[in-house]
């Protein structure tokens, strides 16, 4: 039997593989990781709310179904946290806003309903900028999560309580946004994979975010999880788990050298990126470098949608509740009512400007590759002396939103302070199952996935 210990850093395929065998009961893994969360929370801070009732009642209940022979698939019985901006029927959902502080919303996000459909328990609502769009402080709602890698600093990104709680070991997957990296960034500083699908693949309504450029997305331990999170939230349209483990023949990745030297990344990032080129090479991939115009410009882009996104959706909200807002949130949202119809159209347009660039590019090669943030640390990243070129701490991730091209974030090393560096992989669109194949092939000739934080001792 596995014992209790050895349950929390189980990865998806690994614990649905015990629980489908009978070797693993659904009800004592929620157990424990209801106990893990209840141990470690408060110091990580990254749970908003443990639906602990809820989510044994379900265990329970999937117990039942798999006594009868009803086996739902690979995502049956496995706990799984949710951004909580993504609603849950039944379930608070906060968005860490004063805004929304008691909302229980009656129906479940889409993302959400497919992840029940597959057998999937929802434990945790996870913490969270709040309404996914601010910088964080210490007198938010919930204050912000801590890396589990490195308690003395923030974790990085929106979605930063769902990258902390599966790189921590509180749940074995969690569901994120991404309106600009906010899925990948957390991922690769919290040593975990995340992935930002084909825009459109997954309906991200219900979910608080701008649609026209939001992801709903999964964090996990492994890529071969990101692919049957992907597939769970697909339905049964599409098996993204099949394919991984077999690459073409000849494959080519793309290495964008002119976007990438202007973002200034940080030594230790351009180091570990440069032996990333290595492993590929190693693996009998050509390296090729490509130039992509227009990344920088397509990530500031990116967020002029963003604000004028985020201010026509919050503008009633704004003028009748202005001080339910925390003060970042506030400042963040009534950005956009200082651009006008023209910035908007003409952010659109650089978006299919870069879209047809990255297409081009990804007609030579199979998948681009880049570092995920130039910044090690979301300190580092907000400092104001941080961000001396268009797109900021975003440069590499934004881009990606506004053209609705797959991206993949995953470990690829450790800077000599013990805070994970990653790695990004972008693929065409709708190749969201090639591009996790690329990603698992990196991942299996490294050993950064196998790595965990040492918490338990705390």
């Amino acid at each position: 039997m596995t014992r209790p210990e050895e349950l929390h850093f189980l990865t998806v395929a690994a614990a649905g593989r015990l629980i489908r065998d009978g070797a693993l009961a659904p009800s004592r893994y929620v157990g424990a990781m209801i106990d893990r969360v209840r141990q470690l929370d408060p110091m990580l801070r990254c749970t908003i709310t443990l639906a602990a009732e809820t989510a044994l009642a379900d265990a329970q209940s999937a117990e039942l179904e798999l006594g009868r022979g009803d086996w739902r698939g690979p995502l049956h019985g496995i706990p799984i946290g949710i951004k909580d901006c993504i609603a849950t029927a039944g379930i608070r959902t906060t968005a860490n806003s004063r805004l929304f502080t008691d909302w229980v919303p009656a129906e479940d996000a889409p993302s959400v309903t497919a992840l029940r459909a597959a057998g999937a328990i929802v434990l945790a609502k996870l913490n969270l900028n709040e309404l996914a769009w601010s910088i964080p402080a210490e007198d938010d709602l919930h204050p912000p999560p801590r890396n589990p890698w490195s308690r003395e600093h923030y974790a990085m990104g929106s979605s930063s309580g769902s990258a902390v709680a599966v790189a921590a070991g509180l749940c074995p997957a969690a569901l994120g946004t991404d309106a600009g990296g906010s899925v990948r960034q957390p991922a690769a500083n919290c040593g975990v994979v995340g992935l930002k699908p084909t825009h459109g693949l997954i309906d991200s309504a219900g979910a608080l975010g701008p649609r026209t450029i939001c992801e709903v997305g999964p964090i996990t331990r492994s890529v071969e999880d990101a692919a049957l999170l992907l597939g769970g939230l697909v339905g049964r349209r599409q098996s993204y788990i099949d394919g991984v483990g077999r690459l073409p023949a000849r494959s080519r990745v793309g290495i964008p050298r002119r976007h990438i030297e202007l973002a200034q990344a940080d030594p230790e990032i351009a180091a570990a990126f440069v032996e990333v080129t290595h492993v590929l090479a190693d693996l009998g991939m050509e390296i090729v470098e490509v130039d992509v115009e227009g990344l920088a410009d397509a990530a500031a882009a990116n967020f002029v949608v963003l604000n004028a996104e985020a201010f026509a959706a919050h503008e009633a909200t704004l003028r009748s509740r202005m001080q339910m807002y925390g003060s970042s949130a506030r400042l963040y949202h009534v950005q956009g009512a200082f651009l006008s119809a023209a910035d908007y159209i003409a952010a659109r347009a650089v978006g299919q400007i870069a879209q047809h660039q990255v297409d081009e590019a990804l007609t030579a090669v199979d998948v681009l590759a880049t570092p995920v943030v130039p910044f090690l640390t979301a300190e580092a990243a907000r400092s104001a002396k941080a961000q001396p070129h268009t797109g900021g701490g975003a440069i590499f991730t934004a881009p990606f939103n506004l053209t609705g091209h797959p991206a993949l974030a995953l470990p690829c090393g450790r800077s000599a302070e013990g805070i994970p560096i990653g790695l990004q992989l972008v693929g065409r669109r709708d190749g969201d199952a090639e591009l996790l194949r690329f990603g698992h092939a990196y991942e299996q000739a490294t050993r950064w996935h196998t790595m965990n934080p040492s918490l338990d001792a705390a």
